[in-house]
This record gives structure tokens, sequence and C-alpha cells, in this order.
């Protein structure tokens, strides 16, 4: 806990230099550029939504790292971005986010369902759902101009909406579903990195593409877990995203 709170303080002090280096760029150039207009982000909000297909796994265990495998999940939700007046923009989105892992070909599982109850064995495949609420602080460096390519970095913290375990037996077709969120924590904190780019179409709207991964900093488990192991999230999103924007900036001439 002591590392995560360490690697979230000297993000912010990233995040809060890196604001502070665009308002004395751009101060700057407000002073050599005396007969020319101002080099401006033009819009100072953008607002929009964005959705992605995600690569998922787990890991912390030895359990995790010989039998979980990389899954598919997804992730939805809306954005918000303040625009400084250079390179530099601070954004945070509320999204439902799917992580998790898959379990594949595990032999002699055995399942008794409530519709049915006889017990069924054989092979199954067990997928390890967790959704969460995930609130992304990010610093934003975009360059370009026609067509605008940036880079994302900063904290995340998730909040545990519900975890479920659901078990398939492929012989029989049978599967149960298994909600287990009282045994892991309610909160998760990791760093997100991304990089993608975005497409003007006319004056106010964008399309924009990013791959986004969110590493897991925290042990989500409630309870102990062998060999002083820990489970901890990861997800890469690829985002597709419609921007809407707003505030524009007028020209500023010295």
């Amino acid at each position: 806990m002591k590392k995560t709170a360490l690697i979230l303080v000297v993000l912010i002090g990233f995040v809060t230099s890196a604001i502070a280096q665009d308002v004395v760029i751009s101060k700057e150039e407000t002073k050599v550029n005396s007969k020319t207009l101002v080099h401006r982000q033009e819009n100072k909000f953008d607002i929009g939504v964005e959705c992605a297909p995600s690569l998922i796994f787990m890991r912390g265990n030895d359990m995790i790292k010989n039998y979980h495998k990389p899954t598919i999940g997804f992730s939805a939700g809306i954005f918000f971005q303040y625009n400084f007046p250079k390179i530099f923009s601070l954004r945070t989105n509320i999204a439902y986010e799917r992580k998790g892992s898959v379990l594949k070909d595990m032999k002699d599982i055995q399942i008794t369902t409530v519709d049915q109850p006889s017990e069924f064995v054989g092979r199954a495949t067990i997928h390890t759902n967790y959704d969460y609420l995930t609130f992304p602080i990010l610093v934003r460096a975009t360059f370009g101009k026609k067509v605008n390519f940036f880079v994302n970095v900063g904290p995340y913290f998730g909040c545990l909406i519900k975890q479920t375990t659901v078990v398939k037996i492929k012989e029989s077709k049978i599967s149960q579903t298994y909600e287990e969120t009282s045994y892991f924590k309610r909160f998760d904190i990791g760093i997100a990195t991304g990089l993608g780019l975005s497409v003007p179409i006319k004056t106010n709207f964008a399309f924009s593409f990013e791959v986004r991964n969110n590493l897991g900093l925290y042990n989500v488990s409630k309870i102990p877990v062998a060999n002083n192991g820990t489970i901890k999230t990861n997800s890469t999103n690829f985002l597709l995203g419609f921007t809407y924007k707003l505030g524009q900036r007028t020209s500023i001439r010295k």
C-alpha cells in the first residue's frame, strides 16, 4: 500500500508540473509572438462518450499465473476534458468496466444447479467477472493539426459493483453463476496509460481511437491468498470515442 501511495504522489506531481509548464510556455509564446496569433488549443472543454472491447486478465499469484487466461471484457462511459492553452489537457471519465479472466478446459468440475439439483461433472470453462465503476484522472498531451495524436497518463480509481464466477460444463451445456462480491474489496487503485488519435469533424465534433492500459496496483482480495499471493486487475481497452467541443477560445493578439 505504501508503494501504491508513493506512485500516486509521483503521478500527481507529474500532472501538476505538466500543467504549470503548459501555462509558462503559453505566456512565453505570447511575449515572443508579438505580431502573430498565439498558437492555442481552440476550445476549452471536450465532452463525449466512449466504449470499448477490452483484453482483460488478473495477476498476482501462482494459481492465476498457471491456470487463468486473458479473456474479452468491455468498457463504456462518458468523459469530460479541460484543455489548457497549449499542449496539455486534464481528462476524467466515469465508465462501467468488466475485468477478470477465464479458466478453460478444467477437468472433473462438479456443479449443482438450483433448477436441476442433480450433480453435473465434466470439463468446464470458468469465467471470473469483476464489474467496476472506474474514475481515471489523466493528463493528456496532444500533437498535430488536422489529425491530433495524443498520450495519456494518470491514476485511476475503481469501485467494485459485483463479482461473479460463472461455471459452464461443456458436455451438458449447463452453467451456474456464483456471486462472490463479499470476498473482494470495494476499491481498486492503479495507473492508466494510453495513446491514440482524434479526427475532427467540422468545427465542434471529433471521433477518436485510443489504446489504454489500466494496471491495478492494489490487492483486491479480502481473504488471504496462498503463498502470500495477491489478486490484481489488468485491462487493455480499445476505446472508440465521440467528442463534442465547446467553450471556443478567442484569438489573441499582442
